[in-house]
């Protein structure tokens, strides 16, 4: 596929991509142009169809995106800070930018190390004024106290900076949606369900290491919002519209049954899928943990499971597995209602986050979020 690019002379060009890529995962392109011996990087994306890039140097072009990482000087405070923790043995590459983060990936002498940049409410501000709070944790803090709490159990940042909220984190291997060895994922739920259990009885702790408070009870208050008129709302079709009320009452019921379950809420990644878990000489992490919560466990297999791109992930053997850790709590049959339960309220979870986030991202970001949040709202709608 073709892409324009603007920025590095008077004149637009158009450079070849593999057909498909999105807009966000902006690599293709910067290598493209590498081939022509340009080094940049991309500050914004200007159209996502055409696919347009604002590309380094861009004298002049003042963003409308709210992130600082579309600012060329935002280059000159972060390239020298790179430098100063890591030694490169070659050039880096900007891997994936849009209004949520910005990283790069640095070659060196131990292997690559990925610089990433991260939207959240200390460093981005919202398009109105009466916005709706953004929910992301500060990653780079997240990541630095939970790694004390429990090394090996998240990515360890080998250098952050909190207030401009970057971190640089070692290269964490291949996606586990690429595996295929069921043990691999079975070690992993497993490994998932005792760090959420280790933060049971110690929410100040989630809340100190800056996770956005979305228990249950949360969920039931923002209900009738979330679900009311909202941009992704008005984009359903009529019929799809006239079944959220009664909608919102089942799931408002469903909320009741899974408090009364008795399972405790706790630490919740809050996009955990098989691409955001990597494996790396049999150790097994999440990352981007942008949007971890204080919330109920469950929620975090709603996005696991990806019956059809994954079909481990759904093995009745990895759910087997993350439940058992919670027998403590409740019945093996109490366990699979909750998880039905949960299934529900993951998407309810989801539709909020993308409903929070339209009111901090601009542009593509802007209608990538929109899109989002209407899928999920069509998920909630399901028989």
């Amino acid at each position: 596929m073709r892409v324009t690019v603007v920025g590095v002379s008077e004149v637009p060009q158009e450079i070849e991509v593999p057909d498909g890529t999105q807009f966000l995962n902006v690599e293709p392109a910067i290598r493209a142009l590498r081939d022509q011996g340009i080094g940049t990087a991309v500050l914004t994306c200007l159209s996502e169809e055409p696919l347009t890039y604002q590309v380094l140097p861009s004298d002049g072009f003042v963003s409308s995106d709210l992130a600082p990482w579309t600012k060329p000087e935002w280059y000159d405070e972060a390239l020298p800070w790179i430098a100063e923790q890591v030694e490169a043995t070659g050039p880096w590459t900007q891997v994936r930018s849009w209004g949520l983060s910005n990283v790069l990936r640095i070659p060196t002498i131990d292997g690559d190390v990925y610089f990433k940049a991260i939207a959240h409410s200390t460093t981005i501000k919202p398009t109105r004024p009466d916005p709706l709070p953004l929910l992301f944790a500060h990653e780079p803090l997240f990541l630095q106290k939970a790694s004390e709490d429990h090394p090996g159990g998240v990515p360890a940042p080998l250098a952050i900076d909190s207030q401009r909220a970057w971190m640089l984190l070692p290269d964490l291997g291949t996606p586990l949606a690429a595996e295929t060895d069921v043990d691999v994922w079975i070690d992993f739920v497993r490994r998932h369900a005792r760090l959420q259990r280790s933060y049971v009885n110690h929410p100040e702790r989630l809340l100190e290491m800056t996770c956005a408070d979305r228990r249950l009870a949360v969920l039931d208050a923002e209900l009738e919002r979330v679900l009311g008129p909202t941009p992704a709302t008005e984009r359903l079709e009529p019929h799809e519209r006239a079944r959220l009320p009664i909608r919102a009452k089942q799931l408002r019921e469903a909320i009741t049954e899974l408090s009364s379950i008795g399972l405790p809420e706790t630490l919740l990644h809050g996009d955990l899928h098989p691409g955001n878990v990597a494996v790396r000489d049999g150790q097994v992490l999440a990352f981007d943990w942008t949007d971890a919560s204080w919330s109920h466990p469950f929620l975090d297999l709603v996005t696991f499971i990806e019956e059809e791109r994954s079909p481990l992930s759904a093995d009745p053997r990895v759910l087997d597995a993350y439940l058992s850790e919670w027998e403590e709590y409740a019945t093996p049959t109490d366990l699979r209602h909750a998880l039905d339960l949960a299934t529900q309220l993951g998407a309810l979870h989801q539709t909020m986050t993308y409903a929070h986030l339209l009111d901090h991202v601009t542009g593509p970001s802007k209608a990538s979020m929109l899109r989002g949040g209407v899928w999920w709202l069509r998920q909630l709608l399901k028989p």
